[in-house]
């Protein structure tokens, strides 16, 4: 009965979590990349400046995809401990795209004057 409940319990976080973006640290995520541009505290505030930007774009388009993308997204994003929108906005396009570029790649392509269109229609060139 114990297992049955826990179950439970994580279907209902996983749930709630696909219904709105997730909430991550950009100030840590923002220090922790600071080193890397030398301590420039202009680079920690245009870090901050797009982190808050990619959030508001997320905050429009999460349940524009997929939960499975979200998912997947959400915990490649969090590898190394700094999760970052960007990031997480990124992957979560780069997924659409790919969805979108497979539906295309399996369509039929019948274009007009292509082979189907001679075919056993007795015509020589000349």
């Amino acid at each position: 009965m114990r297992l049955v409940a826990l179950v439970a319990s994580l279907l209902v976080a996983t749930a709630a979590q696909a219904g709105s973006p997730p909430k991550l640290d950009i100030n840590a995520t923002c220090r922790r990349a600071q080193p890397l541009s030398g301590g420039e505290k202009s680079a920690y505030r245009g870090c901050v400046d797009d982190e808050r930007q990619a959030q508001k774009e997320l905050a429009k388009l999460w349940s524009s995809f997929k939960a499975s993308a979200q998912s997947n997204c959400l915990e490649v994003t969090r590898i190394g401990g700094a999760p970052s929108y960007v990031e997480l906005v990124t992957c979560l396009q780069l997924d659409k795209q790919a969805q979108e570029a497979s539906r295309e790649n399996k369509k039929s392509l019948d274009l007009p004057g292509g082979p189907s269109s001679t075919r056993g229609t007795g015509s020589t060139a000349d």
